[in-house]
């Protein structure tokens, strides 16, 4: 039986119990002799159902353990991902005989829960060593360079083809268990698509799997907050999800609340307002109209800027700005300026943020003013800007981010409240009672009493739970209803007969109701009804 325990994506952590024994997924099974658990491998690949989909559908695996995937280094990359559309469910999912280092993570990303060292052995007694992520042919070698239990740095010199070939075998499942290792720590981390971005790179073929699976399949098993720092690095990092939702869904709920905005460059730290850059500007400039912040990939007003993926990220900075990403962050920029209806716009910046700022306005009818003369820091730019900003009345920060965040998290809005705490960790108070605090760590608000009930109130974002007794954990056996928007991650309202509470989840919210095992949420509060 799969017990699932954390999502990234698609990719996931779990347990299989089986016949007496634990194994911690992403797994990689071993075949030097007995596998470790019994699979129907079925007569016939997944291949065969772009062939004949009845013939298929009489000879594949009987899948009462295990989603079992075979065939895929046949198949085109939008095949495999249908193929992985295909077998994605409660259970776990085995990739049969398509693993190598080079792939395995992407595998993994994708979805497989199990894979297997058949290819690695294959190329083996093919003569193919694995040096890291390369192949080499093992008889252009002097030696074995590798200090593992099989190579130990031994010389080719007196072994016969067979006994290299079995020093090589052992050689490359050490090195895709590796991978593997890798992989669930990556996962454990939130971090496993950083890793994908820099490993497709060795391969066409796996760029084009990755590129596709941006645009493809059901995205609900996607965080939408996460504890992870994004590293935007790649042409591949402005399709990820964490970049097309936090756009999307910042710019629907964008309700600047003054007729000018100031555009800023961004800053290596974050969130920006930590800055020395930043911090330096407000103490020498009254700001009290909206800000939007200019980054590649993002476009960050000012409101959503502890807001994930905006909190914690990183990106190249080289001063140079290709074409793609000038065109990208200027139709994202003209859109943020078009929906705060801004009248006058001030940039004060510089260099590449300059030539964003000038495409994305190039036909404007806003009144566009440039200020930075000397920089973002110097004196006469300093000066201009006071100029261009000076007489708004003063504009409570604080409340402009609370506002934007529960718009963004929840879709409601909330009353007048006082705010407190030294930046970033604020939160929102009533009285003396904590209504919702910033948590820096996923980049979303938490939330207490008040909201939760809100929620339970409008139906948004909330579980029903059976009656018993729990602690911290809530499984999914003990679920009833759950909402179908809630994802990985998300805060959530929870409610049985007699207590609520608030929870984050660790499952989207279908996987929660239909499961039967795994973990559904952590319980972060309890109230009683």
């Amino acid at each position: 039986m799969f017990y699932p325990e954390k999502r990234d994506g698609y990719s996931r952590l779990g347990k299989i119990k089986a016949d007496g024994f634990v194994l911690n997924t992403p797994a990689l099974l071993e075949f030097d002799g007995k596998p470790e658990i019994s699979v129907d491998f079925g007569k016939v690949p997944y291949a065969l159902k772009f062939i004949s989909e009845t013939l298929y559908e009489r000879l594949k695996p009987s899948e009462t353990e295990f989603n079992v995937l075979a065939g895929l280094n046949v198949l085109s990359p939008r095949q495999i991902l249908q193929a992985f559309e295909d077998k994605r469910s409660l259970k776990a999912l085995y990739v049969v005989a398509a693993a190598i280092p080079s792939n395995v993570a992407l595998l993994i990303y994708l979805g497989a829960d199990l894979v297997d060292n058949i290819l690695a052995i294959a190329k083996a007694y093919n003569g193919v060593y694995f040096l890291g992520d390369l192949e080499v042919d093992i008889f252009r070698l002097k030696k074995f360079p590798c200090g593992c239990q099989y190579c130990r740095n031994q010389k080719l010199d007196g072994l016969s083809r067979e006994e290299i070939f079995e020093i090589v075998s052992g050689h490359n499942t050490e090195m895709l268990k590796l991978e593997v290792e890798k992989c669930r720590y990556l996962i454990e981390r939130e971090e496993l698509r950083n890793y994908v971005e820099a490993k497709v790179k060795l391969h066409p073929e796996m760029t084009a799997v990755l590129r596709i699976a941006d645009s493809y399949g059901d995205k609900k098993y996607f965080s939408r907050f996460k504890k992870s720092r994004c590293h935007f690095s790649a042409m591949e990092s402005v399709n990820r999800f964490e970049v097309s939702y936090f756009l999307n869904r910042a710019l629907e709920c964008y309700k600047p609340v003054t007729d000018t905005v100031l555009l800023l460059p961004c800053t290596a730290r974050k969130p920006y307002l930590t800055s020395r850059t930043h911090r330096y500007i407000r103490s020498r400039v009254k700001i009290n109209v909206s800000e939007i912040i200019i980054s590649s990939p993002l476009v960050v007003p000012r409101e959503f800027e502890l807001t994930y993926p905006a909190v914690n990220y990183d990106t190249p900075v080289t001063g140079h700005w290709s074409e793609e990403e000038i065109a990208f962050v200027a139709s994202w920029l003209r859109r943020f300026i078009e929906k705060g209806g801004f009248g006058k716009v001030v940039a004060h910046v510089e260099g590449g943020y300059r030539r964003v700022v000038e495409k994305a306005l190039e036909d404007s009818q806003a009144e566009i003013v440039y200020t930075a003369e000397d920089g973002v820091l110097g004196d006469r730019s300093i000066e201009r800007l006071k100029e261009e900003i000076a007489g708004f009345k003063k504009m409570d920060l604080y409340s402009q981010i609370f506002d934007h965040m529960l718009r963004y998290q929840f879709g409601i809005e909330y009353g007048d409240c006082r705010y407190s705490g030294r930046y970033p960790e604020i939160e929102m108070l009533e009285g003396r009672e904590r209504v919702a605090r910033v948590d820096v760590r996923y980049g979303m608000l938490d939330i207490y009493e008040k909201i939760a009930r809100i929620l339970l109130d409008k139906g948004i974002y909330t579980v029903k739970i059976a009656d018993f007794d729990f602690t911290n954990t809530i499984f999914a056996a003990g679920v009833l209803e759950a909402d179908e928007n809630i994802r990985p991650n998300d805060v959530v309202a929870f409610s049985s007969s007699s207590v609520f509470g608030v929870g984050i989840a660790l499952m989207h919210g279908k996987e929660m109701e239909k499961g039967e095992r795994g973990v559904a949420m952590k319980v972060r509060r309890k109230f009683n009804l």
